[in-house]
């Protein structure tokens, strides 16, 4: 029996517009990130093969530290939606479209190699911290000029490092925490229902029967 192909929340990469993870192997081992634009064949094709950008290539040492961070937070929010869980293949990952631009956020921001790895940790940190909907505005800020795999470090890409790499494990210091995070007064939700209570079972006695509430007094 064969093991289900590695993905986060896509189905078939061939027919959704969703990103693709690749390992390489050898003495220069990489990972590779490409978008690609799945879409449903025509009938007339009898055979289709969706158009793909390669969009991040980096270090297979940098992978093995943001990867695990990267697969606990996409499958938090697939727990969330009731979603199976995702993993990392051995050689390629299918992963939705949202995910694959938060993922590409943190890579940008980490394939130089002079990136310490103090760095790195301190990126991942302060991307943790950030809504996705921030990752999501950082990838199309990045994407729209520096999004191909040759510009590491141009434009917005080296925003993303001096960004994220700001700081020390030591500091207090977050993404996070310095947007000015906090709610709008509470509205009343007029499509709350209030969960029943399943009714309380009286305890019985030794002998099986109901205890009886006390007599008045004469």
């Amino acid at each position: 029996m064969s093991t289900a192909a590695a993905s986060f929340d896509c189905a078939d990469i061939y027919q959704e517009h969703a990103y693709l993870v690749r390992l390489t192997k050898g003495r220069e081992a990489k990972v590779q990130v490409f978008e690609v634009f799945g879409r449903p064949p025509t009938e007339r094709e009898p055979q289709w093969a969706p158009e793909t950008i390669l969009r991040c290539e980096a270090a297979r040492d940098v992978w093995d530290v943001a990867a695990p961070e990267a697969r606990a937070e996409f499958n938090r929010r697939l727990k969330a939606e009731h979603k199976p869980a995702g993993r990392w293949g051995a050689d390629e990952t299918a992963v939705q479209r949202l995910f694959g631009k938060e993922l590409l956020v943190l890579l940008w921001a980490i394939e130089l190699p002079d990136v310490k790895p103090e760095e790195i940790g301190v990126a991942i940190r302060n991307w943790l911290g950030l809504k996705p909907e921030e990752r999501w505005w950082l990838y199309t800020m990045t994407a729209a000029g520096t999004g191909l795999a040759h510009q590491a470090g141009m434009g917005w890409r080296g925003a993303l490092r001096q960004a994220l790499c700001f700081g020390t494990r030591h500091d207090a210091f977050h993404l996070g925490a310095v947007t000015g995070r906090g709610t709008l007064e509470p509205r009343t939700n007029e499509r709350f229902v209030q969960p029943k209570r399943k009714p309380t079972r009286k305890k019985a006695d030794d002998t099986g029967l109901f205890f009886a509430p006390p007599l008045p007094a004469e």
